[in-house]
């Protein structure tokens, strides 16, 4: 063998795990998934898997007669769209804030980090089941705010408000990290320089710091839009699960509504990416 080919074939051993696990654990469930979504899928524990070509029909089924999916796809949609920029900035202006030289700086690191270890698994399951994640669930609270404030209204509405703030801090975890660490790359000789020459904090910021982090962005939007798809109380995983078990439905229609929800995701991770990649991208 000549050099080059020895050489190719060594990249390609160094990339086969990689390659057998894509094909195991994404090329094939991905192929199943689409294949079962054209049939009406049943199983017996005497004829096994049998599989019932319907065409088209679970996807006329989700889009135009049981539309509880495309409520929840259009509610996901537009909210995401409306949550992705919030959870980007609140993740800049913290990561800004955690890269200060300040004391116990790894402890609010490790604040902000603490959601991802438990938002999933039974600690998420639990929370959610017994009102860990509602303060509307906690009496204590409530009453407090009602001796507070009279209105009922108003103290929902502060309630309310101030839950979208913790979820979305929350969701932020990881965009904090990214950018975080993409701060910490920053040479201060940067700044130091632009402060010799006049430059405020803010101008800084917007001349150094932005641009910057500014590529991993996209990076983190399409974390943000992955993690909020799949995110465990996102009621249209719940619809796919109950209708692989429902009767009248089954693997194939549950498989059609899995297509049709990676569908949405990749839509808005197109929209998103395409509104929020750099400026040297766009001049290509």
């Amino acid at each position: 063998m000549s050099i080059k080919s020895k050489q190719g074939l060594t990249g390609l051993l160094f990339i086969s795990p990689w390659i057998i696990g894509f094909l195991a654990f994404v090329a094939y469930p991905l192929y199943r998934t689409v294949f079962m979504s054209f049939h009406n899928v049943s199983f017996g524990l005497k004829t096994g898997w049998r599989y019932k070509w319907v065409g088209m029909d679970n996807y006329s089924r989700i889009l135009l007669e049981e539309i509880d999916f495309v409520i929840e796809a259009q509610n996901f949609f537009v909210s995401t769209l409306l949550y992705v920029p919030v959870i980007i900035a609140l993740s800049v202006i913290i990561a800004l804030l955690l890269n200060r030289k300040i004391k116990g700086t790894s402890l609010y690191r490790l604040l902000f980090f603490l959601p991802i270890l438990i938002l999933n698994g039974e600690l998420m399951d639990n929370m959610s089941t017994y009102g860990g994640m509602s303060i509307a669930a906690n009496r204590f609270i409530l009453e407090t705010l009602l001796m507070i404030i009279p209105s009922s209204h108003a103290v929902m509405l502060i309630v309310d408000l101030f839950e979208l703030i913790v979820q979305l801090l929350w969701y932020s975890a990881v965009p904090i990290l990214i950018f975080l660490a993409a701060l910490q790359k920053i040479s201060k000789d940067m700044y130091e320089a632009a402060s010799i020459d006049g430059a405020s904090p803010w101008t800084s910021f917007w001349k150094i710091t932005l641009p910057m982090i500014y590529p991993l962005v996209s990076v983190c939007v399409v974390y943000v839009v992955v993690f909020l798809a799949n995110f465990e109380a996102n009621p249209i995983n719940t619809i796919i699960m109950e209708s692989k078990y429902d009767g009248s439905r089954r693997e194939g229609y549950a498989s059609a509504l899995a297509i049709l929800y990676s569908a949405v995701q990749i839509l808005l991770i197109a929209i998103l990416y395409y509104a929020t990649r750099s400026r040297s991208s766009k001049g290509r």
